[in-house]
């Protein structure tokens, strides 16, 4: 009984001190790169006179990290962060591409060139009674 106190109480004392280690170091979290598999969040821990640690995280293992500042966008299509209201693969939501002349705009495909409320970029209305041509108002 007596050894059984004794290795419980080893055991309670170094969970301590991992947890005291892990909470002693901060932890900064940014998205920085994009690798094969998306857009990683890289978390490292930063002192003086230590080295880097790092881990990179997808969204395929958990949506939260779309969401992390930094991050291109706050939903996860195919293992990456997207924003379902600009990306031009991802428009509205996963997997629905706008065409080549299109861009997406607030979920939306829209040809910038010819569409009076996009015209030349998204939600650049033309005035009142005027036409958009080759995403200029009133050309010509």
């Amino acid at each position: 009984m007596n050894t059984f106190k004794i290795s419980y109480f080893i055991m309670v004392l170094i969970m301590v001190l991992a947890i005291a280690i892990t909470y002693s170091e901060p932890l900064t979290v940014e998205a920085k790169h994009q690798h094969k598999y998306g857009w990683g969040i890289t978390a490292s821990a930063r002192n003086k006179g230590r080295k880097h640690l790092g881990a990179t995280l997808t969204c395929d293992k958990s949506s939260k990290v779309c969401r992390l500042k930094g991050s291109p966008g706050r939903n996860c299509c195919r293992k990456k962060c997207v924003d379902l209201r600009t990306n031009k693969l991802n428009c509205g939501r996963c997997g629905k591409s706008c065409q080549y002349s299109e861009i997406c705009c607030n979920g939306y495909c829209v040809n910038p060139m010819f569409d009076r409320r996009h015209c030349g970029g998204c939600f650049k209305k033309c005035k009142k009674g005027r036409s958009c041509a080759y995403g200029m108002c009133s050309y010509a």
